[in-house]
């Protein structure tokens, strides 16, 4: 069957559909080159936010037209709301001809040979998907999951409920896995993990399967996502300055600024620790870019707890900020708080929030002006013209004129001007 994957949410769920499609494919079936030509279309799901399942059941809604034109055309549900909400959904006859949980992708391939419209939504059932390539998109960016679910149980978060428990994956898998996408010309591989820091296999931690997958030659970059601040090891600063093809980025979520929001969420550290933290890492990688996650109008979240927010933003001055109000997100520890915060006031926060990173995010474009940066060049930008488009190893997108034959390569540009997203430049 030709089958095509809509994915929405973070980078683990681009990675499982690439993982999702190595399986159907191996089994026979065919990726349509567009949504139109599919006889099977796979939703891969988000829960983090509810925003997020709003939209997927938009999208399955709009695509009714089409299962009553044609009896044949088949909806799948997959990834963390199949696993959350799957079945419920199925009952409700919304269209829906399948649900598959995080952990039963392997089943895939016999559901849609045998018109099975279920399968089992079990979390005691984990997985790591031993031995599977993922298909890689046609990109020179691509990533490589090192291991699966999660341990922390952050008071607002789902993950760990539709992802189970921390496992990772056998190192030997994952070197397999990266020298695979080498040979499929990814030049900039990250490694994912819902907290990567706490990656472990047999006598091997994370820095050490750092140290390991920087002796790969063909590698040029390497990355990961995402790192919790609990976990920050002295030696795996040492490892990123000392490792040649670490990237000079982290994405390291502080999530609120203030230390009594931070113990309601389950974080475990403090606002001082994380400061702390930066500290070093700018101190042992001085070109360093650090992004974040904040989330505004945490339940209970005082005026003077979302100042202290505001002025941990001001003190660190983050690269990129990701921002979000907070959700509300039903069988988490937070939905319980009978202080929820109003939907009015949380969005306020949102905006001064974002608007506040716009402005810090500009000046660290602008510090760049006169620098010589790398650029990998994924395509042409959308500005059109004779510019190319690529991001630097900072994980900033850079746009130089160039010519469509050095797409792929890695391009000194030299930074003439800049706004809040994108680096502008010449080459050397």
């Amino acid at each position: 069957m030709k089958f095509f994957i809509e994915t929405y949410g973070c980078q683990m769920n681009t990675a499982d559909s690439e993982l999702v499609t190595s399986i159907l494919i191996e089994a026979g079936n065919e990726a349509a080159k567009n949504i139109d030509e599919a006889e099977v279309l796979i939703f891969n799901t988000c829960s983090v936010r509810q925003h997020a399942e709003d939209r997927v059941l938009g999208r399955i809604s709009n695509e009714l037209r089409r299962k009553k034109k044609d009896p044949l055309f088949k909806i799948g549900l997959i990834g963390c709301m199949a696993q959350r909400i799957g079945e419920e959904l199925v009952k409700q006859n919304l269209g829906i001809d399948f649900v598959v949980g995080v952990d039963q992708y392997a089943s895939l391939p016999s559901m849609l040979d045998t018109n099975i419209t279920n399968s089992s939504l079990n979390l005691d059932e984990t997985q790591v998907y031993h031995q599977i390539q993922p298909m890689h998109e046609n990109s020179f960016c691509g990533f490589v999951t090192i291991m699966r679910g999660c341990n922390n149980f952050c008071s607002y978060c789902i993950v760990p409920y539709v992802r189970g428990r921390e496992r990772s994956r056998p190192m030997d898998e994952i070197v397999s896995d990266v020298i695979n996408a080498t040979h499929k010309g990814i030049k900039d591989i990250t490694l994912l993990g819902q907290n990567v820091n706490s990656y472990h296999w047999q006598d091997t931690n994370f820095p050490a399967l750092l140290r390991k997958l920087n002796g790969i030659e063909a590698i040029d970059r390497l990355r990961f996502i995402t790192s919790h601040p609990k976990d920050l090891s002295d030696e795996l600063i040492e490892t990123m300055a000392n490792m040649d093809k670490i990237c000079e980025h982290i994405h390291l979520p502080m999530q609120s600024g203030d230390n009594n929001i931070l113990k309601q969420m389950n974080r475990n550290y403090t606002v001082e620790h994380y400061i702390n933290l930066v500290e070093k890492l700018r101190k042992a990688i001085p070109d360093i870019a650090i992004t974040t996650d904040l989330i505004a109008g945490f339940p209970g979240e005082t005026d003077e707890q979302f100042s202290n927010t505001i002025k941990a933003m001001e003190t660190i001055g983050f690269d990129y900020a990701f921002c979000f109000k907070y959700s509300n997100r039903e069988g988490t520890e937070a939905a319980r708080y009978e202080n929820q915060v109003d939907e009015e006031l949380r969005l306020l926060r949102l905006q001064k929030m974002i608007s506040i990173q716009r402005c810090q995010t500009l000046l660290k474009f602008k510090a760049q002006i006169g620098r010589t940066v790398e650029v990998l060049v994924e395509g042409k930008s959308k500005l059109g013209g004779n510019q190319l488009s690529g991001k630097t190893r900072d994980f900033k997108i850079c746009v130089f004129d160039g010519h469509e034959s050095q797409i792929g390569k890695l391009i000194k540009v030299i930074v003439t001007d800049a706004t809040a997203g994108t680096l502008i430049g010449r080459q050397v």
